[in-house]
């Protein structure tokens, strides 16, 4: 598809002919101008900025504020944030703020898994997925303009902050899932779609071939707002930070900006998401849910059928294995960041808000550099994978110094920035090229079933590291001793993918599909899911499990079905 074609083309512009077209085969009413454009717009607010930045840095300070100093027993010491610092936690038992944060990633992460696992069909099947949707963008706006009420707390209020926090990332992540959900059937009844689907003259193929290519148009879309939402969000928050403050200081320097922030992120995603409940039509509903079915269970019963079949394909086997590794690495990676970060700013919202900024701008610079690699030296899908690990890699040996430097191993503000442009640049086009490995190796007809199984592995991944490192931080008092741990996922997630052998792997795939084949309406109804599936992890690993740093930009986005050579 051409670069007009991908961005430009007018999907409700439709070209006439003398065929009949029978409309009322069809259950959904067309899309309109205002549903696209207010779809777009919805993923422009919710760009979860403040999720992963002001949110817990205020969680962070107040822990402080209550916090105590285990070596001197005096309360810790706000102007020297590297010191230790312990707060109560369950059972009354004392852990470092480092594990207290930990532990509320992955008690976020693990609801969410359980949730969605359970109840995720909702977004998928029948009529639910606008009024979920609905709920889920409340609860999360509310959950980030809430912390302001906390401006002036001495610390004490900080299991409330925690309370909101876990709250504010569930909602998030639920928006993503159903906003997700959506996508296949709002792309499948645009003008242009609807009429290559009703034109008896199209053979099966043909017709799926246009409504792929219109997918293909919602989701570069869809991803340019979410990314422009984003850097409006860094631009304007950047710009603010620099307003003269008390004392000839800067806004961005006083804890205020902090509140203030977090407000404005919330503000902006209510919004932008006015428009899509206003102009998204009550007829807009997923398929009915597949006979034999309940929502309580078809989520288990997936996961056990892709387990089952898996084992068949022991190259796709080994590369869901090592995902597993590699998202929990990245995940962790960007959580304990976030709490190194704060350590070593002293909670500066104008730092973090202006390393942001650089992780955005660098992460489409790398984004487009491994798409250029890619086309102007044939450089493989599994190669490029394994460039960006072992570069990201190298992230977990920096971290290893810190164990016994103070003055090296991500312990600095310069390392900080430095760290923000090298996973900008090496980390964030990481999902991009996952996908499309995983695209290689996956039977026709059988995405759905992987890319579901793909989703779960990705939740499950992202509360599993947090625990760990948690743990060897209370054990240990030291933060930085949980790097060699995320080195060791590094390794093993790169040797797993060295020794899948992609052409054995497409051939193990060839013999999978002799002997499962799949009736037409089977494989329709699994293309339509599969891309549903898809929308969703793309968005899910962009935001909640990859924070800051992988910021996919639309280029990789759009092209990467197409990055193999």
């Amino acid at each position: 598809m051409s670069l007009r074609d991908r961005f430009l083309a007018d999907p409700f512009i439709i070209e006439e002919d003398d065929r009949e077209h029978d409309d009322t085969i069809l259950k959904q009413p067309p899309v309109t101008r205002k549903e696209m454009w207010s779809y777009y717009l919805y993923y422009n607010g919710d760009n979860g900025y403040t999720m992963f930045s002001y949110i817990p840095n205020i969680l962070q300070s107040l822990a402080y504020r209550a916090g105590i100093n285990p070596d001197t027993g005096a309360p810790c010491d706000m102007n020297d944030t590297l010191a230790p610092c312990n707060i109560s936690w369950a059972g009354g038992s004392m852990i470092p703020v480092a594990s207290m944060m930990l532990y509320v990633q992955a008690i976020s992460f693990s609801i969410q898994f359980l949730l969605f696992t359970t109840f995720g069909s909702l977004a998928d099947y029948g009529r639910w997925n606008r009024d979920i949707l609905l709920l889920a963008t409340i609860i999360g706006c509310a959950a980030q303009i809430l912390p302001i009420v906390l401006v002036n707390n001495d610390g004490s209020g900080w299991g409330g902050m925690m309370a909101i926090n876990i709250v504010a990332l569930i909602s998030y992540g639920t928006s993503l899932v159903f906003y997700g959900a959506a996508f296949p059937v709002l792309s499948d009844n645009l003008p242009a779609v609807r009429h290559a689907t009703t034109d008896p003259s199209l053979s099966r193929e043909e017709k799926l071939a246009v409504s792929e290519k219109w997918r293909n148009y919602v989701s570069a879309w869809s991803t340019i707002f979410s990314n422009i939402g984003f850097l409006v969000m860094t631009g304007v928050l950047s710009g603010a930070s620099f307003y003269p403050w008390y004392n000839g200081d800067v806004l961005g320097n006083d804890p205020l900006y902090n509140y203030i922030s977090t407000v404005v992120c919330g503000g902006y995603w209510i919004l932008n998401a006015i428009p899509y409940f206003m102009f998204r039509p009550r007829g807009r509903s997923g398929p009915p849910l597949p006979k034999g079915s309940n929502h309580l269970t078809i989520g288990w019963k997936s996961i056990f059928v892709a387990f089952r079949e898996i084992r068949k394909l022991k190259y796709l086997f080994l590369y869901i294995f090592s995902y597993f590794m590699f998202s929990d690495a990245v995940n962790t990676t960007n959580q304990m960041i976030s709490i190194v970060q704060g350590e070593i700013t002293q909670f500066s919202a104008q730092q973090v808000t202006i390393m942001n900024l650089v992780s955005a701008v660098t992460s489409i610079i790398g984004c487009f550099f491994f798409l250029w690699l890619s086309r102007r030296f044939g450089v493989k899908t599994k190669t490029n994978l394994l460039i960006i690990l072992f570069l990201s890699g190298i992230v977990a040996v920096w971290g290893c110094f810190g164990i016994g430097l103070d003055n090296f191993g991500i312990k600095t503000t310069w390392e900080l920035w430095a760290f923000y442009a090298w996973t900008g640049l090496f980390t964030a086009p990481i999902w991009a090229w996952q996908q499309t490995m995983l695209a290689e190796l996956v039977p026709k007809g059988k995405e759905n079933l992987f890319f579901g199984l793909f989703g779960v592995v990705n939740k499950a991944s992202s509360w599993i590291g947090p625990v760990v490192i948690g743990a060897i931080t209370e054990h240990t008092s030291n933060l930085w001793k949980g790097w060699p741990f995320i080195l060791g996922l590094f390794i093993i997630a790169f040797g797993l993918v060295c020794v899948i052998d992609v052409e054995k792997a497409k051939k193990q795939v060839e013999e999978y599909q002799k002997a499962h084949p799949m009736l037409d309406q089977e494989s329709i109804e699994d293309d339509n899911s599969y891309n549903g599936q898809r929308h969703q992890q793309e968005q899910e690993q962009r935001h909640e499990s990859s924070d800051k740093t992988a910021v996919a930009t639309t280029s990789s986005n759009s092209e990467k079905y197409e990055l193999s050579p």
